[in-house]
């Protein structure tokens, strides 16, 4: 995959352009600090914390090694690979927020351009950009899809098709932030259908904003590949971790206790 220039093509600069003339008809804060005159700061963008280089090269959770993962080798998820920008939280929370539920739009182009960036960095070659899809009850209650805002970018950055009809949400699924790695698997399990005539032989990356275990992205997979998809990369904006030195130290802790 070419590495270079993705950001000067026609498509996407136009694209790039019509965001901007908006910004100044319309001059924007900075989601993240509320800064005016800009969507997305230099501060913010550089107080994002990216995900380590180490991660499983499955499910691209941070770890000390790179070999995969435990919980990948007791279960092998559907997709290929999934990888994730940065961590979510902090400045990125905020503006993943603005754009998820505060109708900020923009953010969508503004948070596309550092994850463009760490899409050309990755060896994957794919066919297909398909966000990953809200149910039609949410789709309707919000008016749109924030995982389409930073698809439609990308796929233009890098000339590939983009579908939004590809994959459908065929049932309402409940919120996975308080559940356990089984429970969001189970959650999720079935809710997704993909349309065969626009899926069949062709490797499909599929995009959201935050992931967590996984679970939702492997879910579209399976969807995906049972209608005859060649193959799933996952790629979202952010995902939420726990940071190993976190860990060490909370570990470090109880072995004080005991």
């Amino acid at each position: 995959m070419a590495k270079a220039g993705l950001q000067k093509r026609p498509a996407y600069l136009a694209y790039h352009w019509f965001w901007r003339t908006l910004d100044w008809v319309f001059p924007p804060a900075c989601a993240g600090c509320g800064k005016t005159g800009e969507r997305w700061c230099a501060e913010c963008q550089k107080a994002v914390v990216r995900i380590p280089a180490v991660v499983c090269p499955c499910c691209g959770s941070p770890q000390r090694s790179d070999l995969v993962c435990k919980r990948c080798e007791q279960g092998r998820p559907s997709f290929h690979a999934l990888r994730s920008f940065a961590e979510f939280g902090g400045v990125l929370r905020e503006g993943i927020h603005k754009l998820k539920y505060k109708g900020n739009l923009g953010m969508g182009e503004a948070l596309s351009i550092p994850l463009i960036d760490f899409a050309s960095h990755l060896d994957w070659e794919f066919d297909l950009v398909v966000p990953v899809p809200l149910s039609a009850g949410r789709l309707k209650e919000r008016g749109y899809n924030q995982a389409a805002l930073l698809a439609r970018p990308l796929a233009l950055a890098f000339r590939k098709s983009w579908s939004t009809n590809a994959l459908e949400r065929i049932r309402e699924t409940a919120s996975q932030v308080h559940l356990s790695v089984k429970e969001r698997r189970l959650n999720v399990a079935g809710a997704f259908l993909a349309n065969a005539p626009r899926v069949r032989n062709r490797t499909i990356l599929v995009v959201d904003d935050v992931t967590t275990t996984g679970s939702t992205i492997d879910a579209c997979a399976e969807a995906l590949l049972s209608e005859g998809a060649a193959g799933v990369y996952g790629l979202t904006l952010a995902r939420a971790v726990q940071r190993v030195h976190q860990t060490d130290q909370m570990s470090s802790e109880r072995a004080q206790i005991v």
